[in-house]
Order: C-alpha cells, then structure tokens, then sequence
C-alpha cells in the first residue's frame, strides 16, 4: 500500500466512531445540555484568521467558522455558540470539568495529551507544521546566526516542546523565551523583545499579516527540523455520543467539498446527487434517531457556514488577507490529507 494510502486509512480508522446509546444519568448528555441551554460553548485561542473579533466585534475565523457549523448542526442555528478564550494549561481542565463543549484552540493531537488526559480528539482539521520568524539584521547576516539570539515561544505547546529538543540536538545558542500565551509571544516579538517567534506556521504567517499587525518585515521559515501539527477539535471523554458528533460534523464538512456540495448547490444536491451526498444532505432516519440530531444536521452546517473549502478561502486562504495556501488542507482526491470516512 502506498505511503499516502496508509496515512489516509489510518486517519480513517481513528476517526470512525460508531455513534454511541444515549447516554446515562452518570454519564450526561453534552447533547442535552446543549440545547436546553440553546448554545454550543467552544473554547478558542484568538489569533488572527482563526479567531478574533471583527471590525463590529463579531467573531469571526476558521476555528469559529467551525464551531458555528456545530451549533448549525446539533441546534440548527450556526449563531449560537458562546466562545472561550482559553491558554494550553486551561484547555483540558475546561474539557474535563465541562466548562466547554469542545475546544478549538488550535490544538495539536498527541500520543501524552489522548493518553495522560480524559478528552478525545475529532479529526485533524488543519494540518500545519512549526515555522520561525525572525527579524532582519542590520548588517545583512542571517537573523538567527547570531549567538544567543532570543526566541519567543508559547508555552506548553509542541512548539515549545519541539523548539527545546531541536536547540539541545542542534547546539544552537539560541535563549528560548516561553510566555503564557500565544497573544502574549506574538506582542512581545512585534515588540522586539526577542530576535525570533517560533510556533505553527501557519498561525504565525497569518498573524504577521494580520491588518492590524505592525509589519515587522520578518522573515518565515520551516523549523529546521521536520515536524507535524495535526490540529484537531477536542472534547471531554465522558460522552461518546457527543464525541462522535463533533467528530462526524467535521467530517461532513471535509466530504462536502470532495463530492462538490457547497453552501449554494446544496438544496439541488439533496435531491439530485449521488447516492452518498444524498444521505449526507437528507440524513439516516436511524442515526438521527440514536444521536437525537435531526435528520438534516449536516444540511443545515453546510448551507449555514460552507463545505470546507469555502471556510478555508473566506477565513484564511485566498479570499481573505491571510492568503494561505491550501497545502494539505485539501481533500485527499487533489493530494491534501483531508479524507472523510463514508456516509453511505
């Protein structure tokens, strides 16, 4: 079996969760609680493109993008959510003490975090790798030559953690610099309090080219070193059905823009496509019925917010001021690693 075939079926494998009886009185329903409250609360970390207030202080960026067609899907109204901005320490105590629902804090899944922690991963939804900006020098020379040069990093984060290693490997004589949060490296790097900023990148090209962001003429690379950030939605472990929502919600998502459904065809498509869009759009009486989601759930997330594709172009790709390319961000059939497991 080819190399991108063994990826694609192992990210099939770990994403396929049959959906679960309903859930006990020990065991609560995230479900339930959500629509008796009539919100979905999502944690986020604000960071340009991905989440962040707009100009009227709206919401807006690709986590949120997904965290409205969530509530589009379990309440059939892309506008309720509840947002909260939490830091790496925060993220799984909220998780596991139910302060949110589920978090898209631009988390990376990890063998330590699924292990040492009572949360599940959904899908990757964003697959990046770690970059470094650093600011020119005076003089011409490469920025990070330097010796003792300072780099700012979140902490607890991969990035962190992946930075440590390579400088202790490599014998770069670089002084990492970690701060709590990821607002809080990118301000003190626009603030030249360090030399370089280290994290994914394309959270940091994003950031950098933000409109609001002081152009700092730095320059983005790689990590000197091969990494991977499969970025997923989180949830608490306590309730598989709810687990396997967010999980299939995303992957309808991912299906919808392999099969071409969009926001715009998607009510022509319910009734003339193929077989496999067809229950994708109208639903399985069936699993409706044992998840408590209507039969139109993945309708609804579609024609509320967009297939994938759509959500990446208008949140950080081509369409908005980010202009990030898809990369592996794209289905699996156009060589990306974007792969849904069938609806059929």
């Amino acid at each position: 079996m080819p190399a991108r075939a063994r990826i694609l079926a192992a990210t099939a494998a770990a994403g396929w969760l049959a959906f679960a009886p309903p859930a006990t009185a020990e065991n609560a329903s995230v479900l339930a609680a959500v629509q008796q409250r009539g919100t979905v609360r999502c944690g986020v970390t604000y960071s340009p493109g991905f989440a962040a207030n707009d100009a009227s202080g709206r919401p807006t960026g690709f986590m949120v993008e997904l965290c409205r067609a969530l509530a589009a899907a379990v309440l059939g109204n892309a506008e309720a959510i509840e947002l909260r901005r939490l830091s790496k320490p925060q993220e799984f105590a909220a998780l596991e003490g139910g302060e949110v629902d589920v978090s898209f804090a631009q988390t990376s899944w990890t063998f330590p975090r699924d292990a040492l922690h009572r949360i599940d991963f959904g899908p990757p939804v964003f697959h990046d790798e770690q970059g470094i900006a650093a600011w020119p020098r005076d003089d011409g020379k490469p920025p990070l030559q330097a010796g003792g040069a300072t780099v700012c990093v979140p902490a607890a984060t991969t990035s962190h953690r992946v930075l440590e290693e390579y400088v202790a490997r490599s014998g770069q004589p670089w002084r990492i610099l970690p701060y709590p949060t990821w607002p809080d490296a990118l301000q003190a790097f626009i603030g030249k309090e360090c030399a370089a900023l280290s994290t994914d990148r394309a959270l940091l090209t994003a950031a950098l080219r933000a409109p609001d962001v002081p152009k700092p003429g730095a320059d983005i690379a790689a990590l000197p070193v091969p990494t991977r950030e499969p970025i997923a939605p989180v949830t608490g472990s306590a309730d598989r059905a709810w687990v396997g929502i967010v999980r299939w919600t995303m992957f309808a998502l991912m299906l919808a823009e392999e099969k071409g459904v969009t926001a715009d065809n998607a009510a022509i498509l319910r009734t003339t496509g193929g077989s496999e869009v067809q229950r994708l759009l109208q639903g399985i009486p069936e699993v409706a019925q044992r998840t408590g989601l209507r039969p139109d759930w993945a309708y609804q997330a579609i024609t509320q917010v967009g297939n994938y594709g759509e959500i990446f172009e208008r949140t950080v790709g081509e369409r908005s001021p980010y202009h990030l390319p898809r990369g592996l961000n794209r289905p699996w059939s156009s060589g990306g690693l974007l792969y849904a497991p069938v609806f059929q």
